[in-house]
């Protein structure tokens, strides 16, 4: 995917508008964080930091109710294919 976007003055800075589809496709949203760099060719280089979540947040909007599907039971009664515990 390639674009072509101009720059413009925001407060003391200079501002790039990365369109939305870009940010869909990275699973990024306008607040993420973003690394930026420089390259040896003098390219500038974005890319974007993913953030830990601890189990907390993980679990933050988890009602605690799970209904094992058809799949996950099949899943759980196979026979070992190897060495597991």
């Amino acid at each position: 995917m390639e674009t072509t976007l101009q720059l413009a003055s925001w407060g003391g800075s200079t501002a790039l508008r990365i369109p939305k589809n870009f940010l869909q496709q990275m699973n990024m949203t306008d607040n993420s964080t973003v690394k930026i760099k420089i390259s040896d060719n003098n390219e500038l280089i974005i890319s974007p930091v993913y953030q830990h979540k601890t189990l907390e947040e993980r679990f933050k909007n988890w009602d605690g109710d799970y209904k094992l599907t058809d799949e996950d039971k099949e899943w759980l009664n196979m026979e070992s294919a190897g060495a597991e515990i």
